[in-house]
């Protein structure tokens, strides 16, 4: 009896071992996978919705090795290039209208001497005339007409100088007028008038900035890879009868080119001098493309990012220009590695809605 007894407790001691044997083989699946689950949360990607937009949580671990970087975004230092058209002007007319001027302030210049004469010659006769007659009042009256006539012409002369300059100015605008009326000399005036320079206007649509280039190219129309350089000269007074848009002259030291011909201008210009809005460039390594959409990843925490649709109207060869709106200068950008960030994120997305 006794050893009947020893017999089943050894049994059942037995079968107890085999049965944790069995729960402990059976469940360590169970097992594995919960803790592959929190390994994975803790050490790979998966998001997160905050505020209804999700967040690629990212350990700095795996960023690490996935060879993920960032940067801070910088503003467009982009130039884009605005061709337009121009001509070179013939100077004819104001070569004629500075020597017209020229004359006529010579004579002036005699007139006011001899307008000083007369007077004073006028004025002594009529002492000698109210003094008994020394001066006949035929004499006095003779001296008194002199005197008004060139009064009269000095009056005429002045007022035919103010109507030319009037017109150097309408044509040709105020700063060749001051360089004309100016007594010292002016290189750039002196070139343009001897044939060592060349007076080009161009025009600029209306749409560009006050912001007008200092130095443009030219280049003729039959040789458009013949290019040479002109700086900015003054405002032009004169729209162009067959361009839309503000004139501005700029002068050339290139006095090969014939008078009248037409020009191709090329001018450059800043992104950001085009609009008040800021422009930022966006380089295209952190690009990811989408449903149609540009994409880019900006980094909002240590090991959270979040995905943003960026328009791409302005392309350059290295990128493209955005208006600084929801993504601003000096946001953390995803340089390199985003399109492996998209691939997980929609893996975990895929995974999700397969749980579901």
């Amino acid at each position: 009896m006794k050893n009947k007894l020893t017999l089943f407790i050894v049994i059942q001691a037995i079968l107890i071992v085999i049965l944790i044997w069995l729960l402990t083989y059976l469940g360590r699946d169970e097992f594995n996978n919960a803790n592959d689950q929190n390994e994975t949360k803790k050490s790979n990607t998966y998001i997160k919705k905050e505020n209804g937009i999700d967040e690629v949580i990212i350990s700095k671990a795996v960023q690490t090795n996935s060879g993920i970087k960032t940067d801070k975004i910088k503003p467009a230092t982009h130039a884009r290039t605005i061709t337009s058209y121009g001509n070179v002007m013939n100077l004819d007319m104001l070569i004629e209208q500075k020597n017209k001027l020229n004359d006529i302030k010579s004579q002036i210049s005699i007139l006011k001497n001899e307008l000083a004469r007369d007077k004073k010659n006028y004025e002594r006769f009529k002492t000698l005339n109210e003094d008994n007659k020394n001066i006949s009042d035929k004499t006095l009256q003779e001296s008194l007409v002199a005197f008004q006539a060139t009064q009269a012409n000095l009056s005429k002369s002045e007022a035919l100088v103010d109507g030319l300059e009037q017109s150097i100015r309408s044509q040709w605008g105020e700063k060749i007028l001051v360089m004309i009326q100016s007594k010292n000399h002016n290189d750039i005036l002196d070139f343009l008038l001897h044939d060592k320079a060349r007076l080009v206007r161009i025009t600029l649509s209306n749409n560009f900035t006050n912001d007008v280039p200092k130095d443009v190219n030219l280049s003729l129309l039959d040789s458009p890879n013949d290019q040479f350089l002109a700086k900015y000269f003054s405002e032009a007074p004169q729209l162009d009868k067959n361009l839309q848009g503000k004139t501005y002259f700029y002068v050339t030291f290139n006095n090969k080119l014939r008078f009248d011909s037409r020009l191709i201008v090329s001018a450059s210009q800043s992104m950001n001098t085009i609009e008040s809005s800021k422009y930022l460039f966006i380089p295209k390594e952190s690009i990811v493309w989408n449903a149609g959409k540009a994409w880019v990843y900006i980094k909002i925490a240590e090991d959270k990012f979040v995905r943003k649709a960026i328009e791409t109207n302005n392309e350059d060869n290295d990128g493209w220009m955005i208006k600084e709106d929801q993504i601003k200068e000096n946001d953390e950008i995803v340089l390199s590695g985003s399109q492996l960030m998209l691939s997980e994120e929609f893996k975990y997305q895929i995974k999700n809605e397969n749980d579901d």
